[in-house]
C-alpha cells in the first residue's frame, strides 16, 4: 500500500471514530453534582442532577429531556433567624403541544428528597432564602 493511500485510510478512520464518539456523547446522559449558597449565605443547596434526551417534538425537532434529582437538599445555615432554605427550579415544560415557562418552583424546603421528571428543557436550580410563612423567594443564586 502506498503512503498516500495509508494516510487516506488513517484519516478516514479518525473521522469515523470522531463521528461515533460525537454521536455517542450526545445520546448519553449528563450528570451534574451541585452545591451552592444563596447570595446571603443563609441557605445551601446540594445534590445530583441527571438528564438525557428522551424524545423530540416532531414539528420542530426540538429535544425533550427527562431525568432526576437525587439527594436534592436545602439546608438552613442560620437556624432561628426567621428564614428557611429553598431549592427552587426554573424550566420549560412541554404540555398540550406548547412550551410553558415555570419560574420559582419550590422543590425542597429545609430538607432533602429525590424525584424524576420528563418533557422539560432549560432546567436550572437555585439556592434561595424565604421568610418563614411567606412565598417570596429572596437572595437566589443559580447552581449552574
Amino acid at each position: 500500500m502506498t503512503t498516500p493511500v495509508k494516510r487516506m485510510l488513517v484519516g478516514a478512520s479518525a473521522v469515523a471514530s470522531a463521528l461515533v464518539i460525537g454521536l455517542a456523547g450526545t445520546a448519553s446522559a449528563a450528570t451534574i453534582g451541585f452545591n451552592q449558597t444563596s447570595t446571603s449565605g443563609k441557605a445551601e443547596i446540594s445534590g445530583t442532577y441527571e438528564y438525557h434526551v428522551s424524545g423530540t417534538i416532531p414539528q420542530t425537532k426540538e429535544k425533550l429531556y427527562a431525568g432526576s434529582f437525587t439527594g436534592a437538599t436545602a439546608k438552613d445555615k442560620v437556624a432561628g433567624d426567621g428564614y428557611e432554605a429553598v431549592l427552587a427550579l426554573s424550566y420549560q415544560d412541554w404540555k398540550g403541544g406548547a412550551w410553558h415557562s415555570v419560574k420559582n418552583h419550590v422543590a425542597v424546603v429545609n430538607g432533602s428528597k429525590s424525584w424524576t421528571f420528563k418533557d422539560k428543557k432549560d432546567v436550572k436550580a437555585y439556592a434561595c432564602d424565604r421568610k418563614v410563612g411567606t412565598a417570596k423567594l429572596l437572595n437566589c443564586r443559580a447552581a449552574w
